[in-house]
């Protein structure tokens, strides 16, 4: 587990500053290639670390933490990605909040995704966790899809070609985007794995 952690760590880490460097050489293919990359590899990740938590038949709750403490990594990801670009590269009115909803969302998950590691170790995982977490797990992914179409239909992915003084937004919009898939393809992931789990 540390040494999984410390791996993550070093990759995002890695990402990151590549995110920044692409954003300061204003090379937005390169920036939207690596955000996409991120988002692929982590939400691949939590897919496999899912299936192979169910085929080793581990608790729902436990398979619920890991699915929440990956998505919790996309929302800090997201909000590190944020802060170093807007604060020393590019320029966007807009930023902070985003920023602070993005620690505030990752927080959440990762909260989340405690305290039902540590109900399941004590062998006292309760059904209302459960519920709470598929509601979650729900408005999530609802949410995400509404983000990626709205970008989409904004034209705010295509923001780089009408650069303005002040609202270099075209990076944020890579990140929301992409975090944005990860999360839904997580979300979903799990969504119809457990509901599969309960059909069967």
């Amino acid at each position: 587990m540390a040494l999984s952690i410390i791996v993550w760590m070093s990759t995002l880490t890695v990402s990151i500053a590549l995110l920044v460097l692409s954003a300061a050489k204003g090379s937005f293919a390169l920036h939207l290639a690596l955000s996409a990359i991120v988002a692929l590899v982590v939400a691949l990740a939590a897919i496999q670390e899912s299936r192979a938590m169910r085929a080793a038949g581990e608790s729902d709750a436990a398979i619920a933490s890991s699915n929440a403490r990956y998505m919790g990594l996309v929302w800090t990801w997201g909000a590190v990605a944020l802060f170093t670009t807007y604060n020393f590269v590019l320029s966007w009115k807009e930023w902070f909040p985003f920023f602070m909803a993005f620690v505030a969302a990752a927080g959440l998950c990762l909260f989340f995704s405690a305290t039902l590691r540590k109900d399941d170790a004590a062998g006292d995982a309760e059904p209302a966790m459960k519920m709470i977490g598929r509601y979650l797990t729900i408005g999530q992914v609802v949410a995400m899809v509404i983000v990626m179409v709205g970008l989409l239909v904004d034209g705010k992915m295509m923001r780089f070609a009408k650069a303005r003084p002040g609202w270099e937004d075209w990076a944020a919009n890579n990140i929301f985007f992409f975090g944005a898939l990860a999360l839904a393809a997580i979300g979903a992931h799990a969504l119809i794995a457990g509901r599969k789990q309960v059909e069967a």
